[in-house]
């Protein structure tokens, strides 16, 4: 049996490409040479210059090739396709509104990519300003479509003032949420560490959701680098230099990364929200766990609450099993072809209200067009209001978007 699409679909984690030179307008005069863009030279070739580094640009526009064939992602991989040559919604607004339409999606909220870096940099003024200028860019492309694209915001959470200034400038934008990595950006402090907890006020106070987006760089403390897969290079690949302000620094195995780092510190964050104090400090905070599959999220909230019922002194300042400050307060993000989606909307630790889901548009590992098909089958069997919720609604609400 077919259903209807239900009215509202909301890719609650979508993706921006960094534009070629957008934001270079939006930085003080002084910073603008360091600021994100490509130098388009006299012979045609393209140089990314970011934060005092200067890197050829190929190699970077494999992550806008969505829909693209294995022979032009191949292209991109080993840099004979231009930063120009992504799929044209990867960073430019009017495009991608029909891409969205092939699809049936109505409204999507954007992540970006690159800058996913961010707050791994050392100069936390740079960072700053980088982000300042990326947020400002990122508030005139969903302005092109304001009811469609709505923007989360790149933040500094390697200092925190400036974190919390750069937060409500966000807010001031438009913006309807902040990225944070998974990983400590402080002195390898875990998130749950009270160092954090301005950040964490800020975004209760303003009605941010937090939106935990890993990175496939071993840039930052965390699964990637203590796993050691900087160092598992196939042979041939080469994704990122060692310069300290490439934004793939460092960067040996998408594979392992990708599909291991990210549940890891996803998992590690679940473990610290909702068993670490924040989310009992923070009651008002909404925190999505994004980009590392769903299907695990039952299992571990059962763990979690069989470990509060045995060893609940290590955790003394919890009044409730983790898995209920989850339902309070959390949300998890699928892919659309998981097949673990309509068991979890089932699962009273976890149901229909708490899924999200995500495109990944324009990565390469989007399924592109076809995505909302994929989620339409993997959310066969749930009730009308189950699919209406996953599609589109708790993202709306989350998100506070408009109906």
């Amino acid at each position: 049996m077919t259903h209807a699409l239900p009215s509202s679909v909301v890719d609650a984690d979508g993706h921006v490409l960094e534009h070629p030179d957008g934001m270079l307008r939006f930085a003080p005069a002084k910073f603008r040479d360091r600021i994100w863009h490509i130098e388009v030279r006299a012979d045609g070739s393209e140089w990314l210059h970011f934060n005092g580094h200067t890197r050829a640009a190929g190699g970077l526009a494999l992550a806008g090739t969505a829909g693209m064939s294995m022979e032009d992602r191949n292209r991109a991989l080993t840099g004979k396709m231009k930063y120009s040559e992504v799929r044209p919604g990867a960073f430019a607004p009017a495009p991608r509104l029909p891409d969205l339409d092939r699809d049936g999606i109505t409204q999507s909220v954007l992540y970006p990519t690159l800058l996913l870096s961010l707050p791994s940099l050392p100069d936390t003024e740079f960072a700053e300003v980088q982000a300042n200028a990326y947020n400002e860019w990122l508030t005139e492309f969903c302005a092109y479509a304001p009811q469609r694209f709505f923007g989360v915001a790149v933040v500094p959470t390697q200092d925190m003032e400036r974190a919390v200034r750069t937060i409500r400038r966000a807010k001031e934008l438009g913006h309807v949420g902040v990225f944070i990595r998974p990983n400590p950006a402080i002195d390898g402090r875990k998130l749950n560490d009270p160092l954090y907890d301005p950040l964490w006020q800020t975004c209760q106070e303003l009605q941010m959701p937090v939106g935990l987006h890993p990175f496939l760089a071993p840039d930052m403390p965390g699964a990637c680098r203590a796993l050691g897969y900087a160092e598992m290079r196939a042979k041939g690949v080469d994704y990122g230099k060692s310069g300290s302000a490439d934004p793939v620094r460092n960067l040996g195995n998408i594979f392992f990364s990708q599909a291991l780092a990210n549940p890891f510190d996803m998992m590690e964050c679940v473990a610290l929200f909702c068993a670490g104090g924040i989310l009992e400090r923070f009651p008002q905070l909404t925190v999505l766990f994004l980009e590392a599959n769903g299907g695990w999220i039952v299992s571990l909230l059962e763990r979690l609450d069989h470990h509060f019922e045995i060893f609940r002194w290590d955790v003394p300042w919890l009044k409730m099993k983790p898995s209920e400050y989850f339902r309070r307060q959390c949300y998890i993000s699928f892919d659309p072809d998981e097949t673990t989606l309509r068991f979890t909307a089932e699962h009273p630790l976890v149901g229909a209200e708490r899924i999200i889901w995500a495109s990944d548009y324009p990565h390469p590992d989007a399924k592109f067009p076809g995505v909302v098909d994929e989620l339409q089958q993997a959310t066969a069997g749930l009730t009308s209001t189950q699919r209406a919720q996953i599609f589109g609604l708790n993202a709306r609400a989350l998100y506070h978007l408009p109906g």
